[in-house]
């Protein structure tokens, strides 16, 4: 092949390949007309509400997916004395239900960035802790403790009312009473620290070996709370108009917490 040949071989690939390109720009400038084309024409025959509805899905997924907002929404909805029935309509079915002694209902949701547990009496809602999972702060500036509230020891809030310890191969944890907060008139803040959400140290165990144990022996306590408090950062919160004995039962063991949260 000769020199002219070869060049000339070498032009003619270069057209193909220019045109090849230009043919795909057309057809995708084609395919954006048509796609636009077939959008306007839904909505102009009464697509609308379909194409925002579907617009509304995808923005809904992709906030579940790169942000906490609809967990902070959903918890904003849940408040003491609200009917029942919106837990059912913000968190769907309860995936884990229990009945307390005193025949208050007791249920579980499952959220994305946290395990709600709710007591319900005569349709409305008494009492409600919420558990986060790793990574999720919730909103707590109503509480008792402030915005800071999982982030400080016990001891940085001194309203205590009421105390309760558990130390147990089922489930140990420490959970208090506070009569302060947003709306301290109409229920009171609950904190509490509970093993499922973090694994207990010695000093940790030891601590609550021996208020569990002073409690049971009718000791006094003080120095031993004091002691805990100052050790212990809160891991889950909440409110109730009923007091501690009911929460106690709302309390996850462990067993039951990894039921409800398994893959």
């Amino acid at each position: 092949m000769s020199v002219v040949e070869a060049n000339e071989l070498n032009e003619t690939q270069v057209l193909e390949e220019i045109q090849r390109s230009n043919l795909k720009e057309r057809v995708r400038e084609k395919w954006a007309k048509t796609i636009t084309f077939v959008s306007i024409v839904a909505i102009a025959l009464g697509g609308l509400n379909d194409t925002m509805d579907a617009i509304d899905k995808v923005y809904n997924i992709t906030l579940s997916q790169f942000t906490d907002i609809p967990s902070h929404n959903n918890l904003e909805r849940v408040y003491i004395r609200a009917s029942e029935d919106v837990l059912e309509e913000t968190f769907g079915a309860p995936v884990y239900i229990k009945k307390s002694m005193s025949g208050d209902f007791i249920k579980y949701y499952n959220d994305k960035r946290f395990v709600l547990s709710a007591v319900t009496r005569d349709g409305a809602i008494t009492a409600f802790l919420v558990f986060p999972k790793e990574g999720y702060t919730p909103n707590s500036a109503e509480h008792a403790g402030g915005e800071e509230l999982l982030e400080t020891a016990f001891s940085s809030n001194e309203s205590v009312s009421d105390i309760r310890v558990n130390f147990s191969r089922s489930v140990s944890y420490y959970i208090e009473e506070n009569t302060t907060g947003t709306f301290s008139n109409l229920y009171s803040s609950v904190a509490g620290y509970s093993e499922f959400l973090e694994p207990l140290d010695e000093q940790k165990q030891r601590l609550l070996s021996e208020l569990s144990d002073g409690l049971m022996l009718g000791d006094d306590i003080t120095e031993m709370v004091v002691s805990l408090r100052d050790a212990v950062t809160p891991n889950f919160y909440g409110y109730s108009n009923q007091g501690l004995e009911v929460l106690e039962s709302a309390i996850l063991t462990l067993t039951e917490y990894r039921l409800i949260t398994k893959q």
